[in-house]
């Protein structure tokens, strides 16, 4: 005689099972997008789940020494305007006094212009200012691990990212004239500025 009980056991078993399998492939990568209204500006951000870094290696100041620069993108809708953004951090684990933690260096500050060359293009973006709250965005964007990086606000759009996204060799330059002295790819990110592209293009 079949147990009735016991199938229907089974069955709530294997919906939750099916159920919490479903929650599990629902849940978002760590380069899935964020989303979110910004308490301080009342805009919309939509950022990159996580940011391209650059490395320059820095051997005559220590073994193992280096500048970085961490790029975030980002879109800024504002009443239905919407802009976009890259978030631009210049830092170094060394400062020249010896201590950890040093946000800039003589070397690498911000110019007016990020140089980002991009397979056989050479994108300039136009610097916006130094505050990324001024841009609509309150809250800090993948600042990088010192103690007192300033965001430097460059202007772009959506067309650039995507570009900037499936391109196969990335660097940021120092001077375009001089691309041996440019900051190569550290931390490879464009599938998440693949993915961020993807969002903004759809609701573009």
């Amino acid at each position: 005689m079949i147990n009735i009980a016991r199938l229907a056991a089974r069955a709530v078993i294997l919906a939750g099972m099916q159920c919490a399998l479903s929650a599990c492939t629902a849940l978002p990568s760590v380069d899935s997008p964020q989303e979110y209204l910004d308490p301080n500006t009342a805009a919309t951000i939509s950022v990159v789940g996580r940011p391209l870094v650059f490395a320059h290696a820095r051997p005559n100041l220590a073994a193992h020494m280096r500048d970085y620069v961490t790029l975030a993108a980002a879109a800024v809708n504002r009443s239905g305007k919407t802009e976009y953004v890259v978030i631009a951090y210049f830092w170094t684990t060394l400062d020249a006094h010896g201590q950890e933690g040093a946000a800039r260096t003589e070397s690498n500050s911000a110019s007016d212009t990020l140089i980002l060359a991009a397979d056989d293009r050479r994108i300039e973006m136009p610097l916006q200012g130094h505050s990324a709250h001024a841009a609509g965005i309150g809250i800090p964007v993948h600042a990088p691990p010192v103690r007192s990086a300033i965001p430097n606000v460059y202007r772009t759009d959506l067309a650039t990212l995507r570009f900037i996204a499936a391109a196969r060799h990335l660097a940021v330059l120092r001077s375009a004239d001089d691309p041996d002295s440019g900051y190569e790819i550290w931390e490879d990110r464009r599938a998440a500025l693949g993915q961020l592209v993807g969002l903004l293009n759809g609701a573009k």
